[in-house]
């Protein structure tokens, strides 16, 4: 289930986000203790849904600032209106802990743990004496210092599971954003979902809709398997769109989440029996070579995989950024003794620069401040150097941008001047965002034929994809999400 909490500073605006929560939430939390001049009937006879009514000093992460009687008291009138669910927590002094206990009626007791500073190493001592309380829900929300903190959590909602026990299990701040997708399909209780961004009631609380509409965790699924990026950062990554929609697409239970890792070996090791293939981005994507136990050749040649697939003979290393822009590339052009010009000396310049050489193009790569980073590109590749400055004294067949220049919000810069674009050069851009950059514009007005990133990010994301699964990659609708999300910014 999706719970939204109901943060509203008045109680005009707590009606009207209970109004917009209704067409997602699957139940609603009242925190009473964020809404100003609370009207608890009122508020309660709101909604058709079901509602938890929640009063949280500060020490508990809440803002109540009356006493602990005047706290408990209020939970008591939501328990004589009816309220379905009240939560209270375990560290209630003991007396009023019991009067609540003792006289719940109908209104299930969701009893509560939280620790704002750390996952504690072992939370099971923890849950066995919340069991011993004769609370219907136990709750137990810890913060994330490592992503290795929502294993603990995934291991203690397996035996609460195991046991009948029904458990709201859940890790907070960045570090813990996994759970709150993967907690309910886990055997969770529910999950907190933000109706908007800024009404979050804790960190790392994710938007309702997302959870609804891309993670689909409203819908309990057997047997699915666990896909990913890992990377850090990994906020702005589109991976979870697309990857979640061509699931959708196809009917496959599986899901695709975003892991932000610190330390790729021990992030492997740990989750390695977790998830059946992974996105690789930056920095991660040299340093998962030595864990594989087989690489590509193109993966290999270029020390980086941006793929990671499950095989019977164990996990095997890919890279389709390169065979992704190759895909693009010659949907356009023969590469074939084609010159190519390649702006830019990171990772994705590398891998295209090695595919394109791989197909007999004659390739420079150009530099700017860094000459000596390039210079290194130039000799791994085995290509000619060239000064940003200096490139308008030679033809090119096809133009690659590889750097960030014209990336949103920098929609106005561009990494080659307009006055050297010739009619007939096949243009590239790596940056998808946006769509069109000033380059491509540029290049289009001279009579170039451009490519944009948004096809090599799709071609890369559809290897991915169908290597994973072994089917068919609705391309279609992968392109359509990513262009939807890229409109909305």
């Amino acid at each position: 289930m999706i719970c939204i909490p109901i943060v509203g500073s008045s109680m005009e605006k707590a009606l009207e986000d209970i109004s917009s929560a209704e067409k997602i939430a699957d139940i609603i939390e009242l925190r009473l203790d964020l809404i100003a001049n609370f009207d608890l009937p009122a508020l309660m006879q709101a909604t058709a849904l079901p509602c938890i009514i929640t009063n949280r000093t500060k020490t508990e992460g809440g803002q109540f600032k009356g006493t602990e009687g005047e706290r408990v008291q209020i939970l008591r009138q939501a328990i004589e209106a009816g309220a379905d669910y009240v939560d209270i927590e375990t560290s209630t002094p003991r007396e009023l802990l019991k009067s609540v206990l003792d006289n719940k009626g109908k209104t299930k007791i969701i009893l509560s743990f939280h620790n704002f500073t750390n996952t504690m190493e072992d939370l099971e001592p923890l849950y066995e004496i919340m069991c011993e309380l004769p609370g219907d829900i136990l709750k137990i929300v810890t913060y994330a210092q490592d992503i290795s903190d929502n294993l603990k959590m995934f291991k203690l909602l397996e035996r609460a599971q195991k046991e009948g026990r029904k458990l709201i299990g859940l890790c907070m701040g960045e570090h813990g954003e996994l759970s709150r997708v993967l907690s309910p399909l886990l055997g969770g209780f529910l999950t907190f979902g933000a109706l908007e961004t800024g009404k979050e009631s804790a960190p790392g609380q994710i938007l309702a809709s997302t959870l609804k509409n891309v993670y689909r965790v409203d819908r309990p699924r057997k047997n699915f398997k666990v896909y990913g990026v890992i990377g850090n950062p990994v906020s702005k990554s589109m991976g979870y769109l697309i990857h979640n929609r061509a699931f959708q697409e196809i009917g496959s239970p599986d899901i695709y989440v975003s892991f932000l890792v610190k330390n790729v070996e021990k992030f492997f090791n740990e989750f390695k029996e977790f998830f059946s293939g992974l996105s690789v981005t930056m920095p991660c994507k040299e340093n998962i070579i030595p864990l594989m136990d087989e690489v590509d050749a193109t993966a290999q040649k270029i020390g980086a995989a941006n793929t990671v697939v499950k095989e019977k003979n164990g996990w095997k290393g890919y890279n389709t950024d390169c065979t992704g822009a190759i895909q693009a590339l010659e949907a356009q052009v023969d590469l074939t003794d084609k010159n190519v010009l390649i702006i830019g000396s990171g990772g994705t310049a590398k891998a295209i620069g090695y595919g394109v050489t791989a197909k007999g193009a004659r390739l420079t790569v150009t530099y700017n401040k860094n000459k000596e980073r390039s210079k290194k590109l130039a000799e791994e590749l085995g290509c000619r150097l060239a000064s940003i400055r200096d490139i308008g004294d030679h033809d090119f067949d096809v133009l690659i941008n590889c750097s960030p220049v014209g990336m949103s919000p920098h929609i106005d810069t561009t990494p080659f001047p307009i006055r050297n674009l010739k009619s007939g050069m096949v243009v590239c851009d790596c940056v998808y965002h946006p769509p069109e950059t000033r380059l491509l514009k540029e290049a289009r007005s001279a009579g170039c034929t451009v490519i944009s990133g948004v096809e090599l990010f799709i071609n890369q994301a559809v290897g991915q994809f169908e290597m994973w699964t072994g089917k068919k990659a609705p391309v279609k609708a992968m392109r359509d999400v990513l262009m939807e999300k890229i409109e909305e910014k």
